[in-house]
């Protein structure tokens, strides 16, 4: 970590630094090992000390349920640099006694920062750490809701282009957001970082450590109103940021959002030099600072616009973005895209990802490809696809909202419709009702089968089978199981049918993961087509519209031709598929499921994305860059020595490749 030496840090975090059993100062004897502590840059800084490595330096944070400084000597032993602390160790302190043999202490080997707050180090530390990163462009998203989906579709496009650190999980308060700067490392060359308060001044705080070069803000809601009053306060709070946007940088805002587009008419009104009908109320300093920002803005009518949004259900949306003319110094732009993070309002945050990689340059192909790469978290509405089934894992966690959301989604889905449904907790005295009135809920809406599980779930059964007994029957079923151990032994009998969409969700301590797993195993690991033909014929229509070369085949041909075909794959280390077909709908076929897809018999080729780069790194593929598209099936296995395809399939685990699947679609 550049300048992150631990004289540096001390002088960074306001600190005392402690060493060879002495305060530092540059004039005192110390050690020739000391002496080279001192000149070695920290390798990571953290605060859990089971994350703390050699030359790493931990912040020793006072927990609600822990406190940091008794981890010192297991850190000390690991090979720390140093430890940022508010008191010395006990051993420290101590004094020898002369006349005793001297006994080895790892702890008064160690090296101290000493302070009065570690938590305000961390902060101090985190502030100075970004001005050794200042060419590290990092992209704040800041607002009420969507933060998290925005930061995995930001990262998602930048990485197409760009070495591109995201902030894990929800580490965006003032503990998580230093944590996320320490990981930058040279080799990066873009930040997202998500930006969340429940307070004013919280805002403030972070911004002074993000420095952000453009700040992403994705709506204004009713959050934290008993601190921050109403929407106009949620707004003044949020805007704290504008005073630490880089001079120069980019305020990009969803203008679909009231309060946000009040922000970016009251910027317009400072170019033009008119008055606004009401001028928002910002913090001291941001409509001085908001002066020297570039604003751009998305939504109906924004610089970056959505129009013809198709929803998918659990598999996403398809839509067109617009790009206005002149925006970003383009022509006009209508491009089709797909977005596979659940609900249409995820095509917003897929068009604030869109300014965030026209901003670095990007064109709008690999904006495009960013945007579809981007996927669900473990356990949060993720599609898990098999040739048996489609395992919708939201086993994360659940209230009554998220499971009539959920539903929702569910009804808009391909195919036939199964839920499996589990406790919700925490829902105080009227757990009972909610989850009677959470079945209800879900017998209104398009699903074929209903499965129920657990304690409380027999009350959102008994509320989808009483309104069930009074709307028209479709034919839709029901049942309920105690145990998730009761619906594993009747999983055969249950009405679960091959080909159907199957949504698991449940609170995260029902245990639902294992359902998900259970499914999952009954399929190989890839998708399948049968009872999706439909879905699939559409969007493989549209993706060879996109090729760098023609196909006049007619849908009907491509349909047929579908049903006939035998494909082989190979999945790389991250288990991602990159496959080789045998015909043009083969390439179809294959680039809707994979990213790199080889035509062999048509002598063409299509690139999906970003696997391109593996293609040309593989040592066992290192000559297929230029190899594609010049020979027949049986010239490309003899090119790497094999005779048949059975032995080159059987070679490539040898590699970095992780598996190999052969699929034929089921009749």
């Amino acid at each position: 970590m550049k300048n992150m030496t631990l004289p540096c840090i001390a002088e960074a975090v306001h600190g005392k630094l402690y060493i060879d059993g002495q305060e530092y100062t540059p004039d005192i004897n110390i050690s020739k090992a000391s002496e080279k502590r001192l000149q070695t840059e920290a390798e990571g800084v953290v605060i859990d000390s089971r994350l703390c490595k050699e030359n790493y330096v931990f912040a020793a944070v006072k927990g609600e349920r822990t406190d940091g400084h008794s981890y010192i000597p297991s850190v000390i032993a690991k090979g720390a640099l140093g430890c940022i602390c508010e008191k010395l160790p006990e051993a420290y302190d101590k004094k020898p006694d002369p006349d005793a043999e001297a006994a080895y202490d790892p702890v008064r080997e160690g090296a101290y920062i000493l302070v009065e707050s570690t938590l305000q180090a961390l902060k101090d530390l985190a502030a100075y750490y970004r001005k050794q990163i200042a060419d590290v462009k990092i992209f704040g998203i800041v607002g009420s809701v969507g933060k998290t989906s925005t930061k995995e579709l930001v990262a998602a496009v930048l990485s197409e282009s760009f070495n591109t650190l995201k902030t894990d999980g929800n580490f965006n308060n003032e503990i998580g957001v230093p944590l996320t700067l320490f990981r930058i490392r040279p080799e990066h060359e873009m930040a997202v970082v998500e930006m969340g308060i429940s307070d004013f001044s919280e805002m403030d705080r972070l911004g002074a450590m993000v420095k952000p070069d453009a700040v992403i803000m994705t709506n204004i809601g009713p959050c934290h109103l008993e601190k921050l009053g109403d929407l106009d306060g949620v707004l003044k709070a949020k805007t704290e940021v504008l005073n630490h946007i880089k001079p120069g940088g980019l305020l990009i805002l969803n203008t679909d959002d009231e309060k946000l587009r009040s922000l970016y008419e009251l910027k317009g009104s400072m170019e033009s030099g008119s008055l606004p009908d009401k001028e928002p109320e910002l913090p001291a300093g941001a409509k001085e600072a908001l002066k020297g920002l570039r604003v751009a803005s998305y939504g109906k009518t924004g610089d970056v616009s959505y129009l013809d949004i198709e929803s998918r259900g659990v598999e996403g949306s398809n839509f067109h973005f617009r790009i206005k003319q002149g925006a970003f110094g383009l022509h006009e732009k209508t491009i089709p895209a797909r977005v596979h993070m659940q609900g249409t309002h995820m095509v917003m945050n897929a068009l604030a990802a869109c300014i965030a990689g026209l901003e670095a340059g990007m064109d709008a192909f690999s904006v495009t490809k960013g945007i579809e790469a981007a996927r669900p978290v473990k356990g949060r509405c993720c599609p898990n696809y098999t040739d048996r089934y489609l395992v919708v894992d939201d086993s994360y966690n659940a209230n009554p909202k998220s499971m009539m959301a959920a539903a929702d989604l569910m009804s808009e889905s391909e195919g036939r419709k199964v839920v499996v449904l589990g406790d919700m907790f925490e829902l105080g005295s009227e757990e009972n009702r909610l989850h009677y009135d959470t079945g209800s809920y879900v017998a209104e809406r398009s699903i074929d089968l209903a499965v129920f599980i657990g304690p409380l779930a027999k009350n959102m059964y008994e509320g989808y089978m009483d309104k069930k007994r009074i709307i028209p029957s479709r034919g839709e079923k029901a049942v309920y199981y105690a145990t998730k151990e009761e619906f594993f032994d009747n999983l055969a009998t249950c009405g679960i049918r091959e080909g159907d969409t199957i949504l698991v969700k449940a609170s995260h301590g029902m245990g639902f993961d294992e359902i998900v797993d259970k499914l999952v195993e009954k399929g190989t690991k890839f998708r399948f087509v049968k009872g999706r033909e439909s879905m699939i014929l559409d969007d493989i229509m549209k993706l060879l519209a996109q090729t760098h070369w023609a196909c006049n085949r007619s849908r009907e041909t491509v349909a047929k031709s579908i049903e006939n075909s035998l494909c082989f794959g190979i999945l790389d280390e991250n288990g991602v598929q990159i496959a080789f077909g045998r015909t043009v709908t083969d390439y179809a076929t294959m680039f809707y499921v994979s990213d790199v897809v080889i035509d062999i018999d048509h002598q063409k080729m299509g690139l999906g994305s970003r696997f391109v780069e593996f293609i040309k790194s593989a040592t066992e593929l290192k000559d297929l860059w230029g190899f594609l598209g010049t020979t027949k099936a049986s010239g490309f296995y003899s090119k790497f020595g094999f005779e048949k395809k059975d032995d080159f399939f059987m070679a490539m685990p040898k590699t970095n490749v992780k598996g190999i699947f052969n699929v034929t679609p089921r009749k």
